[in-house]
């Protein structure tokens, strides 16, 4: 799969294969999945020009060492018995672990071997989906903890509370980096994506009912996770459900508009391949 791969359409037009669809194409029922042309958009920059890049390769592994190193300290300083896992900001935060060193890896086979890599298509498959939820969750995450919770948990007397330290790179880092990160990768977006941060949060939904179902207890010995997803009070966890998951399609939608901005600029500096 070369790097100068065009797309004709049906008017005969040569366009870039990284040209974005149009929002007619973008809600086709296949753009649900997760079919593209050129697997090499997910192992470069937008902004290389050549088919593997040594700088790229660089970033991806300091991002990757940034998160993965993050996620292990964290969950070496606050396991908690295995109660690290129960909350939503652990989750998004091991999943930036996993995103950010499976991708440098992904780079790495594909710098030196493009051909391997580009033909392993269930990886890169897996990839966009990781990729996908890690950027749209890290943003809910953020926005949910800002506006909802800081700082009624900065007591150090709770037994969940973060240094300073690991509250910035939880709930701060994480949508600062991987938004930018957005705008340097090549690989697209879908419009229709945002289905994966979605089944995600109902996913973690499932778990926190099941948990309260079985008697878990939270760090302050309580039978609920977080206040406001009690099921003891069923409209208020309904409501939050509701309010998280719209917020995961609002900022799944900008982030496509991201994308557009990226393809936007990148077409108009001869960066669109």
């Amino acid at each position: 799969m070369g790097e100068n791969k065009n797309l004709i359409k049906n008017d005969g037009e040569t366009v870039p294969h990284q040209q974005p669809l149009s929002l007619s194409e973008e809600l086709r029922r296949e753009n649900f999945g997760l079919q593209h042309h050129a697997p090499e958009d997910f192992l470069r920059s937008q902004w290389q020009s050549g088919l593997t890049s040594r700088w790229f390769l660089g970033y991806r592994w300091l991002l990757g060492i940034f998160f993965g190193t993050g996620v292990i300290s964290c969950l070496a300083k606050y396991h908690h018995n295995g109660r690290w896992f129960i909350y939503l900001t652990d989750w998004g935060f091991l999943l930036c672990g996993i995103t950010s060193v499976s991708g440098a890896i992904l780079v790495t086979i594909h710098h030196w071997n493009p051909q391997r890599m580009v033909r392993n298509n269930w990886q890169i498959k897996a990839y966009w989906v990781c990729y996908w939820i890690n950027l749209i969750f890290a943003n809910v995450i953020a926005l949910v903890y800002w506006t909802c919770i800081y700082p009624q948990d900065r007591d150090p007397s709770n037994p969940a509370y973060f240094t300073d330290l690991y509250n910035i790179w939880t709930h701060a880092l994480p949508p600062i980096f991987f938004s930018v990160d957005h705008l340097i990768v090549a690989q697209p977006t879908r419009l229709l994506h945002f289905v994966y941060p979605l089944a995600f949060g109902w996913l973690y939904t499932g778990f926190t009912f099941i948990y309260y179902v079985m008697g878990g207890l939270d760090l302050k010995g309580r039978r609920y996770i977080y206040n406001v997803l009690n099921y003891s009070k069923p409209r208020e966890a309904l409501f939050t459900i509701g309010a998280i998951s719209a917020l995961s399609v609002v900022v799944s939608t900008l982030h496509y508009g991201v994308y557009r901005m990226r393809t936007f600029l990148a077409r108009k500096l001869g960066k669109l391949q």
